[in-house]
């Protein structure tokens, strides 16, 4: 993550295990924490317990 001299944000996101490559910009943090936070619990982590879903 970067400061951006002219405003705003950049990010630059990479998964090589998912050959993603990124870069976002914005001018709101509350929009880069949300992708973030998005894009790192789709990440596959080991040993992280697996997720389950269950209907009510």
């Amino acid at each position: 993550m970067a400061v951006l001299v002219e405003g705003g944000y950049g990010v630059v996101r990479r998964d090589t295990s998912r050959n993603e490559h990124t870069v976002t910009m914005a001018t709101i943090s509350n929009d880069i924490a949300r992708g973030l936070t998005i894009w790192m619990a789709a990440r596959d982590c080991s040993g992280r317990p697996a997720m389950s879903v269950s209907e009510f």
